[in-house]
């Protein structure tokens, strides 16, 4: 299994795709610039979108409160590893990655554990941040992943959730 697939999975099922970060953090604002691109670009039975920016905890009884069984928290992350860098998985597994990053960190945690309270599985698609300094713009590397990342989930999500044959 790759990346792909597993996203691919996942949006089969009802999910909530949430946009987190900070317009005015450069690469911060990656899961913002995928959640805006892909929100405005589909329409999908099944498929909820919230953008929560960085105050994820004002959206968290909203997203308990809907049908989607599935979570999915787009976010940058700092985990040590090149920028650009994608990691998908449930969140609860990548305590790692929320933890070494940020402005986030915890409430991210607290809303994980009420939504999977709730009967919801989260999840983080997070992409590796190279610089989170105030200002606008992606750095180069951030970008082109969340391009890929964007174009996979615009064709995804209008397929389906079908799978679909990605290299990673």
């Amino acid at each position: 299994m790759n990346i792909f697939t597993d996203i691919a999975e996942v949006m089969k099922q009802p999910t909530c795709i949430v946009g987190a970060g900070n317009y005015f953090k450069k690469d911060d604002a990656a899961g913002l610039y995928i959640f805006d691109e892909v929100s405005g670009k589909v329409e999908t039975p099944g498929v909820v979108f919230v953008n929560a920016e960085d105050v994820i905890e004002a959206y968290v009884f909203k997203i308990a409160e809907m049908d989607a069984k599935n979570v999915v928290i787009i976010d940058a992350v700092q985990s040590q590893t090149s920028p650009g860098s994608v990691m998908f998985g449930k969140l609860r597994d990548m305590e790692g990655a929320v933890n070494n990053y940020s402005t986030h960190k915890l409430s991210m945690k607290l809303a994980a554990r009420i939504l999977e309270e709730h009967g919801k599985q989260v999840y983080l698609l997070g992409i590796e941040a190279e610089d989170i300094n105030f200002g606008s713009g992606l750095s180069a590397e951030v970008k082109k992943s969340a391009d890929i990342i964007k174009e996979f989930l615009i064709d995804t999500l209008r397929c389906g959730g079908k799978e679909r044959n990605y290299e990673q």
